[in-house]
């Protein structure tokens, strides 16, 4: 005969072992296919959030097309275990216009506005790391709708144009473009204006305020045996530089230096005031100045065939990336006649502060001589009734054939400067006297330089 109160008993542990096992393996199959449906979106829905129902899914997030909105349901769909897929995905919000926006400030980049998805998100803050090496790129874009297809691009845009800035800022709504900002150099002033008048197809420009960086300034006045440097330089090697140009070019005048060092130098500047120093050098008087990267020579020649030869020397010499006036150069009034004696005495205090250079072991003048050779033809034309002998002179180096070789032919060309210059060929000549006249020991190396002479004699 059965008794029911004892298989009852036995039938409990069964029942709890059964109820345990149901709601932990619920569980287990609800996390693993929580798991597997979130692993199978990738990079599809961004913020993704998966609830499990027992083997129906629910997923939610931000997608960026309807094409990820059917991907979303047929990937999930397709997982094992799952039953039925409700999607909740949701693309982002329209925003009309559509607008986009980064701004510097000292070391910080601020992205802002509206991005379409996080493909394009990437490659704006990837080229904004590119573009602004060290700085911190604070990415507080969000999604939306509606981006033109002109997005991308003006974007990419904007930033090139940012980077030229010391401190700006590009706004972009809808296809309208606005730049405003402080150039951080000259070039990239230039730059920026001309990229703004090429812009990207699908952009327009809507306004650009660019400020052109604060002028940076040389300036060089000769006048009354002094020449007077005032200005800015970029670092102590380039401010030694200019003063050993202007030493050497300016032999007979003071140097009054108020040169300053100060940042914010074009490229090249540096090279800029020695090729103007050059220039002004072969002036009786005149000024030099530079003004970012646009240089203005302007002065009296010291004779009429000179006039053109610094001009076109100068434009010549100013460095790529360095705009110049035309030089307005006019011939100063003529200085009175000397007699032979003076003439001579002239001439010598000239060479005893400076000398006519050449290229090492060849008959070329350098072009750092032809201040003190414009000198030398104003000072012949003054005493017009002489008769000039030009002598070359070398140190005792090599073979003494070769010497007088050379040193014929460096009269020879100092001669043909002075006939170009307007000076009759019929009161010149030139000898090469090679080593036979020293005027220093040839052991030591400064003995040998002064003896690598040209001198001038009056008859």
């Amino acid at each position: 005969m059965s008794q029911p109160s004892k298989w009852w008993w036995g039938l409990l542990p069964l029942i709890v072992l059964w109820i345990v096992a149901t709601v932990f393996t619920n569980k287990f199959v609800s996390s693993d296919l929580n798991n597997r449906s979130a692993a199978v979106l990738g990079a599809t829905v961004d913020s993704p959030a998966i609830s499990v129902a027992g083997r129906d899914i629910t997923a939610s997030g931000t997608i960026f097309s309807p094409e990820d909105s059917a991907k979303v349901t047929n990937t999930i769909g397709a997982v094992w275990g799952v039953r039925k897929v409700l999607n909740d995905t949701k693309q982002p919000a329209l925003a009309n216009p559509f607008n986009w926006g980064v701004t510097r400030d000292g070391s910080t980049v601020n992205l802002t506005g509206s991005v379409p998805n996080p493909q394009a998100r990437e490659k704006i803050v990837s080229a904004a790391k590119a573009a602004f090496a060290g700085a911190e790129i604070k990415d507080a874009m969000s999604y939306a709708s509606g981006a033109p297809a002109s997005y991308e691009t003006g974007a990419l845009f904007g930033l090139d144009q940012l980077a030229r800035l010391a401190k700006g800022s590009v706004a972009i709504s809808g296809a309208d473009l606005t730049v405003s900002g402080n150039a951080a150099t000259q070039a990239a002033y230039d730059g920026i204006t001309a990229a703004l008048k090429t812009l990207p197809q699908g952009i327009t420009l809507a306004k650009a305020d660019i400020a052109p960086p604060p002028s940076y300034a040389f300036d060089a006045l000769k006048d009354a045996g002094k020449l007077t440097l005032t200005g800015k330089y970029p670092d102590d090697d380039t401010h030694g530089k200019i003063l050993d140009a202007a030493k050497s070019l300016f032999f007979g005048e003071e140097i009054v230096d108020q040169l300053r060092a100060a940042p914010g130098a074009p490229s090249g500047f540096g090279n800029a005031a020695i090729a103007g120093l050059n220039a002004l050098s072969r002036l009786a008087k005149g000024t030099f100045s530079l003004s970012n990267t646009n240089a203005k020579l302007t002065g009296d020649a010291l004779y009429d065939q000179a006039v053109a030869s610094v001009q076109n020397a100068f434009a010549t010499a100013v460095p790529d990336g360095f705009k110049f006036e035309p030089a307005q150069i006019v011939v100063g009034p003529a200085a009175p006649a000397i007699d032979a004696t003076n003439c001579q005495s002239t001439l010598n205090t000239m060479l005893t502060k400076s000398k006519i250079n050449f290229e090492t072991g060849k008959a070329q003048i350098t072009p750092a001589s032809s201040g003190l050779l414009d000198l030398i033809v104003a000072t012949i034309g003054r005493c017009a009734n002489s008769s000039i002998e030009i002598s070359g002179h070398t140190d005792s180096s090599g073979d003494e054939t070769a010497n007088i070789a050379l040193s014929e032919q460096r009269a020879k060309a100092v001669v043909d400067y002075l006939t170009s210059a307007g000076v009759s060929p019929e009161r010149l000549t030139a000898v090469g006297l090679g080593s036979s006249r020293p005027i220093a020991s040839n052991d030591t190396d400064e003995g040998k330089a002064l003896n690598r002479r040209i001198e001038f004699s009056v008859k």
